[in-house]
């Protein structure tokens, strides 16, 4: 039997700690690669089922039930199944104009959010539109921060300006004068009525 030198032999104890924790270090970057492709698989299929289910709950169950009269009906659990219509409504953001590349698109955009919000300032419904500006300071500028609005252009100071309305306040809105029977613009603020099955529970 061959008889290593000492050299040697403590050369190999010094290099198979090396080994082992690259090993580890190895290891556990493979477990992050799969970890990673593991959760872009599980959101893949989420984003699956969503649409699955958006799908059953605005047109299959609900055409099926209009289909055999039904309006609603309960499960074994209690929980209660029924149809409701909701409104959808939008008026084109300030950040998906300035996104639009289109020039004769982006012009249409403009156009059509100046209409929706002249249409609600004079339909009563002006405080829904929320004026949001934002201004950009440097550190020391607390002083030119409190002076503020008016002066904002004539002194350059840089700002962003956001107008909308919230999409919730919106829908609610339209939903509202629709149920009441009110004539609105339903192409100006591309509004949709569609049906959905929802839970509601307790017996009938």
């Amino acid at each position: 039997m061959t008889v290593l030198p000492k050299s040697i032999i403590n050369l190999l104890e010094d290099v198979a700690p090396a080994s082992n924790t690259l090993g580890a270090v190895t290891e556990m970057g493979q477990r992050m690669h799969d970890m990673l492709h593991e959760i872009a698989e599980l959101e893949d299929l989420l984003k699956e089922k969503k649409s699955k289910l958006l799908r059953l709950q605005t047109i299959d169950l609900p055409d099926l039930m209009q289909e055999t009269n039904l309006k609603d009906f309960t499960l074994n659990n209690g929980e209660r199944v029924v149809i409701r219509e909701y409104v959808k409504a939008s008026i084109p953001s300030n950040s998906a104009i300035d996104k639009q590349r289109d020039p004769e698109v982006k012009a249409d955009m403009e156009v059509r959010q100046q209409q929706c919000f002249e249409w609600l300032r004079e339909n009563k419904a002006g405080h829904m539109i929320k004026n949001k500006v934002e201004v950009n300071f440097d550190k020391k500028e607390d002083t030119k921060c409190q002076e503020f609005t008016t002066e904002l252009r004539d002194k350059g100071v840089q700002y962003n300006q956001s107008v909308g309305v919230p999409h919730g306040t919106l829908d609610a809105h339209f939903a509202s004068l629709l149920s009441e029977g009110k004539d609105i613009p339903m192409d100006t603020f591309k509004i949709y009525v569609g049906r959905k099955a929802t839970f509601s529970k307790g017996k009938k």
